[in-house]
């Protein structure tokens, strides 16, 4: 009986040991658990002090930037209140050239008027002097009317002055001039074939003349208008270019035989 008592007080003595173990061993992992908590919350509030650090530097960073944005706003302003001021200025100036400019440009126009009223003055007077010239008078002063006439697509007047140049001074100085000049009037007239007779007397007679390339290109021109002989144009018109290369005429005449129809071949016959 005593022997069960007393196992049975030591099992309940053992209980009660380990339930108090078990109490202790849950404490101390509380209290881990706390200091744990506690580090955590020491970095934590660590964290923000430097984050608090960091923050009132950038605050005071921030003030600084915005002290100088602030003058670089009002050095800007004082910038464009200057160059306004500039601006101001410089449309004053080109105002002031507008006007100048406008003012020189009349001038200009008036002395331009008054160049072009004396030349209309000098014109008339040596028209008046042409006009002067009769019938009777020198070949060289007759040559001059029938000229300044064709010169004035008065080809009329311009072909009887030429006329009678040819009739009166057939061997004048001028007299190859002159045939050329009136078969001129007459194409300036349309007279194709008149033109053609003369420019091809023109050729016939005065072969070394300093005309004869304008006068080859002339009667090829003829022909070409009254569409006869188109194969002889063609040969007058391809001679300039080989024997007076360098003259303005071997350039016309290239023009014009561009603008040739091409020659149709012959049809053989039936053998």
């Amino acid at each position: 009986m005593r022997r069960a008592l007393f196992l049975a007080a030591a099992v309940s003595f053992l209980t009660g040991c380990v339930a108090t173990q078990r109490d202790v061993i849950s404490l101390e992992n509380q209290a881990d658990e706390l200091k744990f908590q506690v580090l955590e919350l020491k970095k934590t509030i660590g964290s923000m002090q430097t984050n608090q650090a960091d923050m009132i530097v950038e605050m005071k960073q921030l003030h600084t930037d915005l002290g100088v944005f602030t003058e670089t706003v009002k050095d800007l302003r004082g910038d464009m209140e200057r160059l306004g001021s500039k601006i101001d200025d410089v449309s004053s100036g080109v105002a002031n050239v507008g006007t100048g400019i406008s003012t020189k440009v009349s001038a200009l126009g008036e002395s331009l008027k008054e160049d072009v009223e004396q030349q209309k003055k000098d014109m008339q007077k040596m028209e008046r002097k042409v006009a002067q010239v009769g019938a009777g008078t020198s070949p060289t002063e007759l040559f001059l009317t029938a000229e300044v006439r064709l010169a004035k697509k008065d080809y009329e007047l311009a072909a009887k002055g030429f006329e009678e140049y040819a009739a009166r001074f057939p061997t004048g100085s001028l007299i190859d001039v002159a045939v050329y000049n009136l078969g001129e009037a007459y194409f300036g007239m349309g007279r194709w074939e008149a033109a053609g007779r003369q420019f091809a007397t023109a050729l016939e007679r005065f072969p070394n003349s300093k005309m004869t390339p304008s006068t080859r290109l002339m009667y090829a021109l003829c022909l070409i208008r009254l569409r006869r002989n188109i194969s002889e144009a063609k040969q007058y018109l391809e001679s300039i270019p080989l024997d007076f290369p360098k003259s303005p005429e071997a350039k016309a005449a290239a023009e014009h035989l561009r603008k040739l129809p091409a020659e149709r071949p012959q049809r053989k016959g039936r053998s």
